[in-house]
């Protein structure tokens, strides 16, 4: 059986109490959800999400939907912050080493700019494999700008799960992470194809 593209519960469990604030509040009713959600969706925000369970990414991207629209006025900008959150979130929880490690980077020490350059591609060599620990799907990479030789891309393959809510909470995400170095907005993301997805930096450093 194919396996189910999957979101950890850690970033999982914030899109869930974020639809549950807004039921509570009266923004949206249960039956209007329909409008986003799937009948089985609505089981979830009565069950307590585990931090290290791994839940079904489609339903993620249709609560970050639900989110948007409501919450949001529809603006994509919201799911950046949505994005923006997260990354926040587990820094605080301290729940992975990639993140901690963003305390430390090999980048902010360097002042001649090939070797800042240089020590940024290995600082985002490390932490991308923090997307094995988030996502059970899709294989992330760094790669040297062809049009840019002192700008990264990360590459995002298998990415078809990757929808574009997705894409653009996770815009916000690695702009977060970004700016715990003094690096403001320094990514945005498109899709090459289907199943590709590109984050590219906005400037050289």
């Amino acid at each position: 059986m194919a396996r189910v593209p999957s979101i950890k519960g850690s970033v999982f469990g914030g899109v869930v109490e974020a639809v549950k604030k807004l039921l509570a509040e009266g923004e949206v009713s249960r039956e209007q959800t329909g409008r986003w959600l799937e009948q089985g969706d609505l089981v979830l925000l009565d069950a307590a999400i585990s931090v290290a369970g791994w839940y079904d990414v489609r339903i993620f991207s249709r609560m970050s939907e639900l989110l948007r629209d409501v919450a949001g006025g529809g603006s994509n900008e919201y799911l950046r912050r949505l994005g923006r959150e997260s990354a926040r979130r587990l820094r605080d929880a301290g729940l992975y080493s990639q993140i901690e490690y963003l305390q430390n980077t090999r980048t902010s020490k360097e002042t001649e700019r090939r070797a800042r350059f240089e020590a940024l591609g290995r600082d985002l060599a490390r932490l991308t494999t923090l997307s094995g620990s988030i996502y059970n799907f899709g294989k992330w990479s760094v790669v040297i700008d062809p049009q840019h030789p002192l700008r990264y891309v990360i590459v995002v393959s298998d990415a078809a799960a990757f929808s574009d809510v997705i894409c653009w909470r996770a815009e916000g995400f690695i702009n977060q992470m970004a700016s715990y170095r003094d690096h403001l907005d320094l990514w945005t993301w498109r899709r090459v194809r289907p199943d590709l997805v590109h984050f590219s930096m906005t400037r050289d450093l």
